[in-house]
């Protein structure tokens, strides 16, 4: 994963300058690992400058702020925010159907009905 700062960033003391490009990897506890070894994800102003560095920062925004995210040109915007949200819906992936026969087979409840007489008014 890849960004480039768009503006200064501090980190504990030191100030790491706009321009600056950060490379990522994200350890087995899911934690990221930011050069210069900066356990936080990159500051909002950070473009991504690929796929996956632009789905790990729409995991770590909340979805208020997703249209600040800056991503490069390169990027389709639209399918990486949908594939976020469905994710962000389906974790699990969507629910499969429970039912205990195919529904081709499912019995269809009909209500019959009596044939009324007319009736003999006149």
């Amino acid at each position: 994963m890849r960004w480039m700062l768009q503006g200064d960033w501090p980190v504990g003391p030191a100030v790491i300058p706009a321009g600056t490009m950060l490379t990522g990897i994200v350890g087995p506890d899911g934690e990221l690992v930011v050069s210069p070894n900066s356990p936080l994800p990159p500051p909002l102003n950070a473009t991504a400058l690929d796929t996956d560095a632009a789905t790990a920062m729409l995991r770590w925004y909340p979805e208020e702020l997703w249209h600040r995210l800056v991503f490069a040109p390169g990027i389709d915007r639209d399918t990486i925010l949908a594939q976020a949200r469905y994710n962000k819906r389906w974790p699990k992936g969507v629910p499969s159907q429970t039912t205990t026969q195919p529904i081709s087979e499912a019995p269809i409840a009909v209500k019959e009905e009596k044939p009324q007489r007319p009736s003999r008014r006149r």
